[in-house]
């Protein structure tokens, strides 16, 4: 057996046509703010597929860049005035902050309506209790839209095994899964690193998202014959033709699992295309479908 790859640019291409139809029709091009403490060459890149991203909608992407060693109250005070600017629709703060310095009282300054990547509690608390309002954590919301794409995908009524228990993918995307509605319905299972026996609870799985952030952690023999496995993972790695990217999912995966997302082409390309979305949203509220 050899997986259908689960590919992610057919979806990214749908979302992307409903957040030009909406900006189309907006008084003014949505903006996205990033916040960013210091300079980092990974976050960079990042940063810089964002502004073509937004470029290529007819949005607009702009950096508020802080210095690393700023303090806390100097943050939060940052944080507040950009979130209380009319001209910019969406807020992200760009994490892990540098030590010392309090995620939670960081986010928490971004205004909910703004908060388009899901980071502060109060966007947390909308997702838990099956708000579907554009203010997901974007990763999840990726996985979500994947697995909404396919009806052989849909996790309603299968058991899915999420690994990983981050803020921003694991323990958001169990809640979006359980969730009533198109890409819930879902009996899921929340595991860890520290799982003891990982293999033993992800051979039961229909559906596994691979999301611990430990390099082809799921082997071939913790899947199950059949079994859709999505992988969340990013890592750098060299190959025989240069720098490349490889997940969380082991390649061996490929020859057991029925349906796998490709690294890269899969998880990531909606990931952008669903924060896109949540700009656009953020700037016209009100005018496309409710969604994560």
């Amino acid at each position: 057996m050899t997986a259908e790859l689960i590919r992610g640019a057919p979806v990214a291409k749908l979302i992307r046509r409903q957040v030009e139809a909406t900006v189309a029709g907006a008084s003014r091009p949505p903006c996205l703010l990033n916040v960013v403490l210091g300079q980092r060459g990974d976050q960079a890149a990042y940063l810089s597929a964002l502004d073509r991203a937004a470029a290529r909608r007819g949005m607009t992407s702009r950096r508020l860049e802080l210095p690393e060693d700023l303090n806390q109250a100097a943050l939060c005070e940052a944080v507040t005035e950009a979130g209380a600017d009319p001209g910019v629709d969406g807020l992200m703060i760009q994490l892990p902050l540098p030590k010392g310095l309090d995620r939670q009282a960081v986010t928490a300054c971004v205004p909910a309506a703004k908060d388009v990547d899901g980071a502060s509690w109060q966007s947390m608390g909308a997702v838990l209790s099956g708000a579907r309002r554009h203010t997901a954590p974007a990763t999840a919301a990726a996985v979500v839209e994947l697995l909404s794409s396919d009806e052989r995908l849909h996790p309603a009524g299968r058991h899915v095994v999420v690994v990983g228990r981050s803020l921003v993918v694991g323990r958001p995307l169990a809640a979006m899964l359980v969730s009533r509605g198109l890409g819930g319905d879902a009996t899921v299972t929340t595991c860890h690193t520290r799982t003891p026996d990982l293999a033993a609870e992800t051979r039961r799985a229909d559906i596994i998202v691979a999301a611990a952030g430990v390099k082809h952690l799921l082997s071939a023999d913790m899947v199950s014959p059949g079994a859709i496995v999505i992988d969340v993972g990013t890592h750098a790695i060299e190959t025989d033709d240069g720098p490349g990217l490889t997940g969380d999912v082991h390649p061996d995966v490929a020859e057991v699992a029925g349906f796998l997302t490709p690294v890269p082409g899969g998880v990531g390309t909606v990931t952008t295309a669903i924060l896109m979305r949540h700009v656009a949203a953020a700037a016209c509220p009100g005018v496309m479908d409710p969604a994560w």
